[in-house]
């Protein structure tokens, strides 16, 4: 025997002076909603019961008021004592007996009605159909459960998680075992199965787009029926109980299809109201997962362009200044910095009239962008840097405008000085390779009557005798015409353009050999030399004959400069400072001699300056052009009293 407690009755208290009749009773016990007894448990006695009680025994009331108690219901004698003058009911299940003798379980509440414990009320219920209420209760709130399962779906920013909870509720609403998603797909005609809860094995894995015609209306399919299309025929091959597919979307549009089976259990009666809720989940599900993938591309998409017009305005050579529709600055570049002289913090926010000054036809330009008129092309303009200097520059001005209003103005500044100064500059190579060829031509030109009039003198001098007074006017003749001779051959080998017979070339080497060429005059001159090497590597690529007239000449002008009063010469090769990710080489060539007066140390590399009376003023113009070939640098430095010319090449690099 169980108790119960689940199980309610209405209480009917007695607690007046005149206690009602049993007439009154019964007359109450008929709108009892189930079988229901008064006893007298006392007396083991049954006073009264009602019309129901008499339907569930197939008893008369007479024939029930004539049983005891303990005969109807045996186990209520162990729950007398246990009732409680609250009138709070008991429940326990009992069985009742029947005319027919076979008996039926039923729940019975049993509650006091008086504090004396003289009378209890016995509602009975038959316990099968409490089980099924009970059964039909706990469906019905596991179907509010699944229906609100269904409804919070859609706050999972999980789509595919999502889904799967909404095919589970879905499986539980409807009894079916199979379900499936198909969906369109984007790149191909087709529906592809994309989810499934239990194990439809069976199903197509995609769906051709011609059957999209028998698929736009909920379709269910039992054994016996005609298959219009494969999943019907999956499903007869596979002999299900049932299959029942749905569209999802608009009919005319297709989003995807839902595919409800079961290979045992018969079609719920009552499958399309579920099923048409199912599908309107899903469809929301479906095209809020489409929606927010769209935003997230669209995002980053726009993510994208601004990072991409970020790296555009930081890494543009023109200044970039973004105003305002009432033309103050928001965004102010690099560039724009470097070129207006500005820092971005100091000027934003600020009137653009304030930085942009110069060009008098700015302020129209502005004024026209702010109606939205579109590109104006200011053209080259002279504009002022923050230190007042002027500078050329060619300005735009652009409205950037959505939905025909201004969102701002966009000026975009090129900086043309150094385009000016190209042009300077190119129109100086021009007209010294003019000047050049015409020298080359003059050089090449002259020296045949230098040669000619050398011979003649030398004849003269042949033919006359050696005390002849003429001689010494011959021989300065002959020596003019030596010197003119050698600077024509200076002059050629200046205008001429820099061979090209690259090779490795070991620095080490090529000045040893060079300083030992000059030992003889060196100790003449009372000249002492060191020559000391610190850098690891010393191999360039270069032309050792080239190479060699450079050094040469500086070594000859830094004996030069010693000549009257001897000194020290020494030469050095060492690592210098990296170029561009290359390794350099530095060769010093120091002596000791009065040094290069400044006004002379500015102009020493120009052509034809020199301070040599003898001299051609083209040596250190022919080194530098030399140096520069071989994409190095030459520079010097003097105070008095010693001068150093320094020479940097970049090494060997990869065996390039």
């Amino acid at each position: 025997m169980k108790t119960h407690k689940s199980f309610q009755i209405p209480t009917i208290s007695i607690h007046r002076q005149n206690q009602p009749t049993l007439a009154e009773i019964e007359s109450l016990l008929d709108l009892f909603p189930q079988a229901a007894l008064l006893l007298d448990l006392p007396h083991n006695r049954v006073l009264l019961a009602n019309s129901k009680a008499t339907e569930l025994t197939a008893f008369t009331r007479a024939e029930l008021t004539a049983q005891g108690v303990s005969d109807l219901l045996p186990a209520i004698s162990g729950h007398h004592l246990q009732s409680e003058p609250s009138g709070n009911p008991q429940a326990f299940s009992a069985s009742l007996a029947t005319r027919n003798g076979s008996g039926v379980e039923v729940l019975v509440s049993l509650a006091r009605l008086d504090a004396q414990g003289v009378w209890e009320l016995a509602a009975l219920e038959p316990l099968l159909l409490h089980k099924q209420q009970k059964a039909e209760l706990q469906r019905h709130a596991q179907r509010l459960e699944d229906l609100n399962t269904l409804a919070l779906t859609g706050q999972d920013s999980d789509a595919d998680r999502a889904i799967d909870q909404a095919l589970m509720a879905g499986a539980r609403l409807t009894g079916a075992t199979l379900l499936a998603l198909y969906l369109v797909q984007a790149c191909e005609p087709a529906l592809k199965l994309a989810h499934t809860l239990g194990e439809p094995a069976t199903l197509p894995t995609q769906l051709p787009i011609s059957e999209i015609s028998t698929l736009r209306e909920p379709v269910a399919w039992v054994p016996g029926n005609r298959t219009t299309n494969s999943i019907q025929r999956a499903a007869r091959a596979a002999k299900w109980a049932y299959l029942v597919n749905a569209p999802l979307g608009n009919p005319e549009a297709l989003i995807g299809l839902l595919v409800i089976a079961s290979p045992e259990e018969a079609l719920p009666e009552n499958h399309l109201p579920i099923l048409s809720i199912l599908c309107s989940i899903l469809t929301g599900l479906i095209q809020q997962n489409t929606f927010r993938a769209h935003l997230l591309d669209e995002g980053e998409r726009k993510n994208r362009s601004l990072a991409i017009g970020d790296m555009l305005k930081e890494a543009s050579s023109e200044a970039v200044l973004l105003l305002s529709p009432d033309l103050t600055i928001e965004d102010f570049n690099p560039s724009a910095e470097a070129i207006f002289g500005y820092a971005a913090n100091e000027v934003c926010g600020q009137p653009v009239s304030n930085v942009v000054i110069g060009a008098n036809n700015l302020v129209p330009a502005l004024q026209a962008a702010q109606q939205g008129v579109p590109i104006s092309n200011l053209g080259e303009v002279r504009l002022h840097r923050r230190n007042g200097s002027a500078f050329p520059a060619h300005v735009r001005i652009l409205p950037l405008t959505t939905h025909e209003q201004l969102d701002g103005v966009l000026i975009l500044t090129r900086d043309l000085s150094e385009h000016e100064q190209f042009q300077v500059r190119n129109q100086q190579l021009e007209q010294r390779a003019l000047l050049g060829e015409v020298t080359a031509i003059f050089a090449h030109e002259v020296r045949n009557p230098i040669n000619n009039i050398s011979t003649g003198l030398q004849l003269m001098a042949m033919n006359l005798p050696p005390d002849d007074p003429n001689q010494e006017v011959i021989a300065r003749l002959s020596q003019d015409c030596n010197r003119l001779a050698h600077l024509m051959q200076s002059v050629l080998a200046f205008s001429r353009p820099p061979e090209n017979k690259m090779q490795p070339v070991e620095l080490r080497e090529l000045l040893a050999n060079l300083l030992e060429r000059w030992r003889p005059r060196l100790t003449h001159l009372n000249v002492k030399h060191e020559f000391k090497v610190s850098a690891k590597g010393s191999t360039i690529i270069g032309d050792p004959r080239a190479l060699e007239q450079v050094f040469n000449n500086l070594i000859g002008n830094a004996v030069e400069a010693m000549r009257d009063s001897g000194g020290c010469l020494a030469v050095f090769i060492r690592a210098a400072s990296p170029v561009g990710g290359r390794d350099q080489l530095e060769v010093s060539i120091v002596d000791n001699g009065p040094g290069i007066p400044d006004e002379i140390r500015e102009r020493i590399f120009e052509p034809f300056f020199t301070t040599n009376r003898n001299g051609t003023g083209l040596g250190l113009a022919i080194a530098k052009r030399i140096v520069n070939h071989h994409k190095g640098t030459i520079g010097v430095s003097s105070v008095p009293g010693g001068t150093v010319f320094q020479v940097i090449l970049p090494l060997i690099e990869n065996g390039k």
